[in-house]
C-alpha cells in the first residue's frame, strides 16, 4: 500500500512527541523500518527543499521529532550510522527523481552526518528534549557548521592586523565556549579564548598551545627587519617571499627607505601596544625594494618585480566582518599567482580549497605562474563562511602558502549612515544595517539597530544545517588616550581621565570621518559650563586626515584646583563631550554589602570595572565585574566567604583577553578590603591547602604539588601580609623552595609568575646559589623555558659551556635531547648572552650602570626622565641584549627613593668592599664587570642609591659561583643574601638580568680555565 510521505511525517511526528525523547536501547524490527521510512522521507522532502531554492533547515524545523529519531536511529550499534542511512536514502530517493540530484549541494557524507546531527540538536533544543546523539559529533568524524573536525589538522593561529589598524591579532580557531588556548611570550603565560588575543606589545614569538595540546610557534617580530606586512584585508604577509607590489600596512620601526620609486605612505595611528612603531598605509607600485631604517644594515626587503600571490577582484561588504575581524566577500575574489621574473609557464602550482580545519579538499586545481584562476569553480554552492586555500609546488616541501577567506554569496548591506559620529552626551549616533540574502542563505536579523553604545552586533549566517557567526558594524568615531607614548584601547565612550597623568606625555586622539575636519575642531576644556582653555589639534602630514591628535600636557596647571572638568570637541557646531578629568581618586573605599561590595565616595562619571583577587588565593584568576552606577559590586556566593579581597577598578567596561595580574598596592585605585569572612570549601587539594595556611589555619603544604603556589606566595609576600594573610607565610614558603632544590626550578613553570616576579624569591630562597651537578631530564626541563625561562637557565647552567665553542667541549657528545635544550638558550639570552659565553668582551658591559647620566636624569622632570627611556624594548630582544637592560635599569631607577633606604647603610659598602675583594682573588673577569657597574664618586649620602646596579651584579656573581661549586662563595652568598633579598625586591627586572648575566660569566670563566 503507498504512503503519502506527509502523512508518514505528521502521523510520525505527533506520536513521537506524545512519546517524548527516543529510547538509547533499540526498538523492534518494524518501528526501525518505520523509521527507516519516515528518514527516506525526510532525504526526499530536503532533496526538493534544494531543488526550489528554500532554506535547508525547513524540513528540520517542520518536523523535529521525526529528524530526531532518525538520527537516534543511526547512533544504535546494530545499524549502519546516519551518513550511510542518508546516502543509502538519496541513492532511493533520486532512482525515482533524478532531476533533485541538480543541485549544487556537496554530498561528502562527513558533511551530510553533520548536517543532520547538528539539526537534530537544534530540534531538540526547540522541543525542549534534553536528547543528544549517545555519542558526540566527534566521534562520528564529523563537526558543528564552522568548526573544524576533531582528528584533522589543527588550524594553526594567525597573526593579522586587527579592525582599523588599532591592534595585532592572534587568531585563535575553535568555538568561544570551553575552548582556551595557553600562550606563552617573552617570559610570561596568558589564557585566551577564541576568535583572536590581542598582543599586549612587540614580541620575537608567541608559543600557542591549542585544547589538544599541540604547541604553534608564531614568529612575531625579527629584530633584524623590524617590520611587519599585512594585506589590505589585515592578514600577514611573510616576508620569506617578495612584498606584492599594491597597497600594503607595515608597521616598522623607524623611517622607511626604499629603492625605484619612493614609496607612497600615510602614517596611521600606532596599534594598542606598539609605542615606539609606525602603522603606514603604503602603496608599493614602482618600488624596488624597501627596509626599516631601524634594521639591521642590508636586511632589504623585495617588492614583487613579476606577479605576487594573492586576491584580486571580488566585492566585500564593509558592514559585515567575520568574528576575527577579517572581511566579508559578498562576490568571491579571483586568486592571482605568484611568478617570478623569467620563470617558465611549464612549473605549474597546485591549489586546494579546504574547510580550516579539515584536510579533505573541497575542490583542487592547478594554475601556471602569474595566471589568475577561480578557486572556487568546482567548490559546491551557495558559497558561505571560512575557506582556505593551500597553494604549494608539487615538487616542494616547504613554501607552502595559505589564504583565508569568508564569503557570504549572496548577501548585501545597506546602512542608514556610511559613519557614525560621536553623540553629544557619549556614545555614537544611533544607526541602522539593512541586510538582504539570497534564498539558499539565510541570516538571524535582517534589520540591526545599534544603540548609542554599540559598536558591533553579533550575527549568524546560515545554510542548511550550517551556522557561521558574523559581527556587524558600521565605520564610527571614537576616541583614545596615549600616556608617556603608549596609546590606550579606542573607546566610544567619554574618557575617564586622571588629572595626574596630565603632567605626564599625555595625548588624546580622536577618530573622525575626513569630510569632518574642513574645519578644523578645537578641544575646549569646560568647568562648569565655562571654557577655560582650548587646544588646536598637532599638524601631522603623513597621518589620516581624520585622526586629531591634541597634546593635553598644557591642561595639567588648569584643571589642578578643579574637583572636576569635562573635554568637549567643537565640530561641526556642537559641542561633543569626549572625556572627563578626575583631581581625587575613583573612590575613597569599599565595604561589604549583603550579597557584594560597595564602593563609597565614587567619582567616576561614566562605566566602570572592578577586578577583585582575593588575597587568600593570590593565583586564581580574579573576578572582572561591571560596577553599577550606584557603586555596587555583586559577588558571587563563593566569593563572599573567600576572606580578605583586593579590589583594582578601572574605568571603562570588562573586555576579554588574558587575565590582569596582581594589583599594584600603591595605585590609588587599588582598595584593600580585610575584613571579609573566610569559609573552607571542604576540597582537599594543594590549593585548597595553601589558601587555609594563609589564613591561618593549617601548616604550609609541602610536595611537588603545592610548589607552585608557594612560589606566589613568596613573589607576592608582602602585599599578602598587608591585606592580612599569614605574617610568617612568605619567610616559610621561601625555605620550602629552597629545601626542594631542583624540583622548586622545574614547578616555577606552573606558577605562571615573570622571571621579574620570580627573580626576588631565587634569591630570598637560596636557589640562585644552588649546585645543579648535571641535567637528569632535558625533556623535562625544555618546557620550562617557555613560562620560567630564568629558571630553566638555572637547570641549563652544566650544558652552557657547550654554546662556547671551545674544542673542550665537543657538542657531538650531547644527546639529542640536550641539543634542543640548548636551543633554547638563545632564544632567552639574545646575542648578548651568545657573544659572553663564547668568551668575548660584554657588549652592553655600561648598560645598567648608574653613573652621571642617572645623576643628571634624577634632576629632570619625570616627564623627561619618561621620554629619555621611552625608546626601551621599542624591538623585543634578550635578556642580556642592550634594551632590556636598559628597561631593567629603568625599573630600578623609578624605585630609587626606596633603594636609597637600603643602599644607605653601612652594611652596604661593606658587602661591596667584601665582593671586590673576593673576585679580585681569581676572577679578573668577573671583577672586571663588576668594576664596570661602579657609580663613580657619589656626591652624597643622597647619592647612595646609585650603587644598587653594582650591588645587584656584585651578589648575583657571588651566587653563581657558589652554585659552581665554591665553597668560600657559597659561604658568602649566605650572608649577602638578607640584604641581596631586600634589594632584589624593588629591582626584581634588573636582578633577573643579573642572574643571567653573572651565569654566562661564571660559565665563560669555567671553559676558559678548563681549556
Amino acid at each position: 500500500m503507498l504512503v503519502d510521505p506527509t502523512q508518514l511525517l505528521d502521523d510520525c511526528e505527533r506520536a513521537w512527541r506524545e512519546a517524548g525523547e527516543p529510547s538509547a536501547v533499540g526498538g523492534t524490527q518494524d518501528a526501525v523500518r518505520r523509521t527507516t521510512l519516515v528518514l527516506e522521507a525526510l532525504v526526499a522532502y530536503r532533496l526538493l527543499a534544494d531543488h526550489c531554492d528554500l532554506p535547508a533547515d525547513t524540513v528540520f524545523t517542520r518536523w523535529p521529532a521525526c529528524t530526531i529519531h532518525a538520527v537516534a536511529l543511526g547512533a544504535q550499534s546494530e545499524t549502519p550510522d546516519i551518513a550511510q542511512l542518508v546516502s543509502q536514502a538519496r541513492t532511493h530517493v533520486l532512482a525515482q527523481r533524478p532531476e533533485f540530484g541538480r543541485s549544487r549541494v556537496a554530498t561528502d557524507a562527513a558533511a551530510t552526518a553533520g548536517e543532520w546531527v547538528w539539526a537534530a540538536r537544534e530540534a531538540a533544543r526547540i522541543l525542549g528534549w534534553t536528547w543528544s546523539p549517545p555519542t558526540t559529533a566527534t566521534d562520528w568524524g564529523i563537526a558543528p557548521p564552522g568548526e573544524a573536525a576533531p582528528g584533522a589538522a589543527p588550524t594553526p593561529p594567525e597573526l593579522r592586523l586587527g579592525p582599523g589598524g588599532g591592534s595585532v591579532l592572534l587568531t585563535l580557531p575553535g568555538g568561544p565556549e570551553g575552548s582556551v588556548w595557553q600562550l606563552a611570550a617573552e617570559a610570561e603565560s596568558f589564557t585566551a579564548r577564541p576568535p583572536h588575543w590581542v598582543l599586549p606589545g612587540p614580541l620575537r614569538r608567541v608559543e600557542a598551545t591549542d585544547p589538544t595540546g599541540t604547541i604553534h610557534v608564531s614568529s612575531v617580530v625579527d629584530p633584524d627587519t623590524v617590520l611587519l606586512a599585512f594585506a589590505a584585508d589585515g592578514q600577514r604577509i611573510p616576508l620569506e617571499e617578495p612584498l606584492p607590489a599594491a597597497e600594503t600596512y607595515l608597521l616598522h620601526v623607524g623611517a622607511l627607505e626604499t629603492e625605484g620609486a619612493p614609496v607612497g605612505a600615510v602614517e596611521l595611528p600606532t596599534p594598542y601596544g606598539w609605542s615606539g612603531w609606525t602603522l603606514s598605509k603604503a602603496s608599493l607600485a614602482g618600488v624596488t625594494r624597501l627596509r626599516a631604517c631601524e634594521g639591521a644594515p642590508g636586511r632589504w626587503l623585495d617588492v614583487a618585480a613579476g606577479r605576487s600571490l594573492g586576491w584580486e577582484g571580488g566585492t566585500t561588504l564593509p558592514y559585515l566582518t567575520d568574528t576575527g575581524g577579517a572581511p566579508v566577500w559578498n562576490r568571491p575574489p579571483a586568486l592571482r599567482l605568484a611568478r617570478r621574473p623569467g620563470e617558465p609557464d611549464t612549473r605549474h602550482w597546485r591549489i586546494e580549497v579546504r574547510r580550516p580545519g579539515h584536510e579533505d579538499p573541497l575542490a583542487r586545481l592547478t594554475g601556471s605562474p602569474g595566471a589568475l584562476v577561480d578557486p572556487w569553480q568546482d567548490v559546491p554552492g551557495p558559497l558561505l563562511g571560512p575557506y582556505e586555500v593551500l597553494v604549494y609546488r608539487p615538487d616542494q616541501r616547504r613554501g607552502r602558502r595559505r589564504l583565508t577567506a569568508f564569503l557570504a554569496e549572496g548577501i548585501t548591506a545597506q546602512p542608514s549612515a556610511e559613519w557614525r559620529l560621536l553623540a553629544p552626551h557619549g556614545g555614537l549616533v544611533p544607526a541602522r544595517l539593512d541586510l538582504r540574502t539570497s534564498a539558499a542563505v539565510t541570516v538571524s536579523q535582517s534589520a540591526v539597530s545599534f544603540a548609542p553604545y554599540e559598536i558591533a552586533k553579533a550575527l549568524v549566517v546560515r545554510h542548511g544545517a550550517r551556522m557561521f557567526d558574523v559581527q556587524a558594524l558600521i565605520p564610527h568615531s571614537e576616541v583614545r588616550l596615549e600616556l608617556d607614548g603608549h596609546p590606550l584601547t579606542w573607546s566610544i565612550r567619554p574618557l575617564d581621565i586622571d588629572a595626574a597623568d596630565l603632567a605626564r606625555d599625555s595625548a588624546l586622539t580622536v577618530r573622525l570621518p575626513e569630510q569632518a575636519v574642513a574645519v578644523t575642531p578645537e578641544l575646549a576644556l569646560v568647568v562648569e559650563g565655562a571654557t577655560l582653555h582650548t587646544l588646536r589639534p598637532e599638524r601631522r602630514t603623513r597621518t589620516r586626515k581624520g585622526d586629531l591628535r591634541y597634546a593635553l600636557a598644557a591642561l595639567a596647571d588648569t584643571v589642578r584646583d578643579c574637583v572636576k572638568a569635562e573635554m568637549r570637541l567643537l565640530v561641526a557646531g556642537q559641542s561633543i563631550l569626549v572625556g572627563t578629568v578626575r583631581t581625587q581618586p575613583i573612590a575613597e573605599d569599599v565595604v561589604a554589602d549583603g550579597t557584594g561590595l560597595m564602593v563609597r565616595h565614587l567619582r567616576h562619571p561614566g562605566e566602570l570595572t572592578a577586578h577583585v583577587h582575593a588575597v587568600f588565593a593570590p593565583w586564581e584568576h580574579p573576578l572582572t565585574v561591571a560596577v553599577d552606577p550606584s557603586g555596587r559590586i555583586p559577588l558571587p556566593a563563593a566569593w563572599r566567604s573567600a576572606g580578605p579581597l583586593v579590589v583594582s577598578l578601572r574605568a571603562g567596561t570588562p573586555t576579554p583577553g588574558a587575565a590582569p595580574g596582581w594589583p599594584s598596592l600603591r595605585e590609588r585605585d587599588t582598595l584593600v578590603l580585610r575584613r571579609v569572612p573566610w569559609m573552607s570549601t571542604g576540597i582537599d587539594t594543594a590549593a585548597a591547602r595553601t589558601t587555609a595556611y594563609l589564613a591561618g589555619r593549617g601548616t604550609l603544604p609541602r610536595g611537588t604539588e603545592a610548589i607552585p603556589y608557594q612560589w606566589i606566595v613568596a613573589a607576592h609576600g608582602r602585599d599578602l601580609q598587608a591585606c592580612g594573610a599569614k605574617e610568617t607565610a612568605p619567610r616559610e614558603c621561601l625555605k620550602a623552595l629552597g629545601d626542594a632544590g631542583g624540583d622548586a626550578l622545574m614547578g616555577a613553570a606552573d606558577s605562571f609568575l615573570r622571571s621579574g616576579e620570580l627573580a626576588a624569591a631565587l634569591v630570598g630562597s637560596g636557589l640562585a646559589a644552588l649546585r645543579i651537578r648535571e641535567v637528569a631530564d632535558p625533556a623535562g626541563v625544555r618546557p620550562v623555558w617557555r613560562r620560567a625561562p630564568l629558571c630553566a637557565l638555572l637547570l641549563t647552567a652544566p650544558l652552557l659551556p657547550y654554546l662556547s665553542g671551545d674544542p673542550a667541549y665537543d657538542t657531538s657528545e650531547l644527546y639529542p635531547q640536550e641539543e634542543e635544550l640548548l636551543s633554547e638558550v638563545g632564544q632567552f639570552l639574545g646575542d648578548g648572552g651568545t657573544s659572553l659565553l663564547g668568551g668575548r668582551e660584554d657588549p652592553s658591559g655600561t648598560v645598567g650602570r648608574f653613573d652621571a647620566h642617572a645623576r643628571a636624569l634624577d634632576q629632570l622632570p619625570e616627564i623627561q626622565q619618561k621620554a629619555m627611556w621611552r625608546t626601551a624594548r621599542v624591538v623585543p630582544r634578550g635578556l642580556l641584549d642592550a634594551d632590556t637592560r636598559a628597561e631593567a635599569a629603568w625599573q630600578a631607577f623609578g624605585n630609587r627613593r626606596t633603594l636609597q633606604y637600603y643602599a644607605v647603610r653601612e652594611e652596604c659598602d661593606d658587602w661591596l668592599e667584601a665582593i671586590a675583594l673576593f673576585l679580585k682573588d681569581g676572577h679578573s673577569v668577573l671583577a672586571q664587570a663588576f668594576h664596570n657597574r661602579r657609580p663613580g664618586v657619589l656626591r652624597g649620602l643622597d647619592e647612595a642609591w646609585m650603587r644598587v646596579p653594582q650591588l645587584s651584579l656584585g651578589c648575583a656573581l657571588i651566587a653563581r659561583l657558589a652554585a659552581a661549586g665554591d665553597v668560600r662563595a657559597a659561604k658568602l652568598e649566605q650572608q649577602l643574601r638578607p640584604l641581596w633579598t631586600s634589594v632584589a625586591s624593588h629591582a626584581p627586572d634588573l636582578t633577573a638580568v643579573d642572574l643571567a648575566l653573572a651565569e654566562c660569566l661564571v660559565t665563560a670563566e669555567t671553559v676558559h680555565r678548563t681549556g
